[in-house]
């Protein structure tokens, strides 16, 4: 059986990664927790996984975590910890796959280290001119790892969208809005954000991308991989809203929203500091799948499963929709 070393794993990709590939049954399964005796405790993985106890801020602890020929699934990031401690961490995960000699090392980055690229359809070969912290030091761990991992092990990168999907951040706030009421409010955003592009992908669709790469015979020394849903012309802010509030049962605007010009729409997100401003950008997926892989989930199954768990979860029996 292949060995599979996850770090990250019991975050919100994490967790789908190693159930589905449990469901699969073709691999052995290692994880990295800082806490082991909670995750035991609490089943967070199950017996089939064996649950290693270190942290990659210290070195010394991810001492007899991997294996040689092994493949690793990097799925962390430090939240406002800083560029310097992310790096720390990645800096000693690198060294722990040389010392092992892991045959591949996956990175799950981000697209966000597109930033602020000019272009409306994004690929991997589009510069990158990220902003913010985020951004920018996401960059720069995918550039350290390309890097060291070179004659050492085989690296590669994977730049998923906006990954939505139960229990997740993204639309969290778009469907709490739907579902709060403000109707006002609500109908100010449509008009601002209608054509605005929300480049969203389900986490079941990363979690296959990531499959697919671990199973991918052939050298992929350093490659870059972008897995999105933009090709679906639907992953906008007004059709996904207008999803969501049919599926929650919210009644529709009195009058159609009023189409804020794009320009306007640019200028307001570069005030707001974001770090991508182009409403019209789409991240293209093309390169993955000319390798053979294919999406699981279409943007439109993904959108009903989370609005049935979110209707579900947040909305039955609470009357909270204001019509």
């Amino acid at each position: 059986m292949k060995t599979i070393a996850i770090t990250g794993a019991s975050g919100f990709i994490g967790k789908r990664l190693v159930s589905e590939l449990l469901r699969e049954g073709e691999y052995d399964i290692r994880v990295l927790s800082r806490d082991k005796s909670r995750d035991v405790r609490e089943e967070r993985f199950g017996q089939a996984v064996t649950t290693f106890e270190g942290d990659l801020g210290n070195a010394d602890s991810l001492k007899g975590f991997l294996t040689p020929g092994c493949t690793v699934i990097n799925l962390v990031y430090l939240w406002n910890a800083g560029e310097e401690s992310n790096l720390a961490c990645t800096h000693n995960l690198l060294a722990a796959c040389k010392d092992a000699k892991v045959a591949r090392l996956i990175h799950c980055s981000t697209a966000a280290v597109a930033g602020r690229a000019p272009n409306d359809l994004i690929n991997e070969e589009t510069p990158c001119l990220p902003v913010t912290e985020y951004g920018t030091t996401k960059l720069r761990i995918e550039q350290e790892i390309v890097e060291f991992a070179n004659g050492n092990f085989e690296s590669i990168i994977l730049r998923p969208t906006s990954v939505f999907g139960i229990n997740g951040e993204p639309l969290k706030k778009l469907a709490t809005d739907i579902a709060g009421g403000g109707r006002l409010k609500n109908y100010v955003k449509a008009c601002l954000f209608a054509r605005r592009r929300m480049n969203l992908v389900h986490v079941a669709n990363v979690v296959a991308a990531i499959i697919f790469l671990i199973r991918y015979d052939n050298l992929l020394e350093g490659e870059k991989f972008i897995v999105s849903d933009d090709d679906d012309p639907k992953n906008n802010f007004i059709d996904v809203e207008q999803f969501l509030m049919d599926a929650f049962g919210a009644r529709k605007y009195l009058l159609p929203p009023l189409l804020f010009p794009l320009a306007l729409l640019k200028l307001l997100l570069m005030l707001m500091r974001r770090n991508n401003i182009n409403p019209r950008c789409n991240f293209d997926s093309t390169k993955l799948h000319k390798l053979g892989f294919k999406s699981p989930v279409s943007l439109k199954e993904g959108l009903t499963e989370y609005a049935a768990w979110y209707r579900t979860m947040h909305i039955d029996g609470k009357e909270t929709i204001v019509s």
